[in-house]
């Protein structure tokens, strides 16, 4: 501190005065507080001159802080706005009405299935199965061709065939619908219906439109669901 090197020249001045026979000034002792008289505040307690001058020279290099005011700390977690509603309404007594949370679904509701689109995938499943059927990564082992059924045939022959594929491990299968050209109407019916139909079936995961080569608009590529393994948990 600065005050250091003037207390200690001011102690050295009253020993040499000690010395030379001048009385020092005797340190004043403190006074017990009587329990019937009230405490005098240490603002109203009186310095004799002698210390109260010798306090001001030991202090005389001491020089105050600088004062930059108050400061109310900051803080920078501020809770949500309906959480400091209801503590307002619970700290008046009320009841507080919590408005109701909007419930939002992070899956979008499965379209209605296009039978006029080139491919189509079951809810749940990977978009890598449907780049795998047009790359060729599965290639068919099994082929059902529905010329010459009716519509209830149709659906008929191919629950039954797509049963016994899922039945012995067979997992790509080609199902021959024709394009309808010949129809009555000049509409296909077993085109629409034979699509409409494997987009319904679980054991379906994805179908996708063959190839020029393979039937073109008249068949399709079908990937089954199999059962799993006796090892598969």
């Amino acid at each position: 501190m600065k005050a250091t090197k003037s207390t200690l020249s001011d102690l050295r001045r009253l020993r040499a005065q000690s010395v030379d026979g001048t009385p020092p000034v005797a340190p004043v002792a403190p006074r017990k507080p009587d329990p019937e008289t009230p405490a005098t505040p240490p603002a109203a307690t009186a310095l004799a001159p002698d210390d109260l001058a010798l306090f001001r020279q030991a202090m005389r290099f001491v020089q105050p802080l600088a004062h930059h005011g108050r400061r109310a700390r900051r803080n920078t977690r501020r809770d949500p706005d309906g959480l400091l509603r209801e503590r307002r309404v619970h700290a008046q007594g009320e009841e507080a009405q919590r408005e109701p949370t909007p419930v939002r679904s992070r899956r979008r509701p499965p379209a209605a299935p296009d039978p006029e689109a080139h491919e189509f995938l079951q809810a749940g499943c990977g978009t890598d199965l449907l780049r795998g059927l047009r790359r060729g990564k599965w290639l068919p082992e099994a082929v059902l061709d529905l010329h010459g059924s009716t519509e209830d045939q149709a659906h008929e022959r191919l629950d039954r065939f797509v049963a016994t594929c899922v039945e012995h491990d067979i997992r790509c299968v080609c199902i021959i619908h024709g394009k309808g050209i010949g129809s009555r109407h000049g509409t296909p019916v077993l085109k629409t219906a034979v699509r409409l139909h494997l987009c319904r079936l679980q054991a379906v995961q994805a179908w996708v439109q063959c190839a020029e080569p393979d039937g073109g608009a008249g068949a399709v590529a079908v990937l089954l669901r199999l059962p799993p393994g006796p090892g598969t948990p």
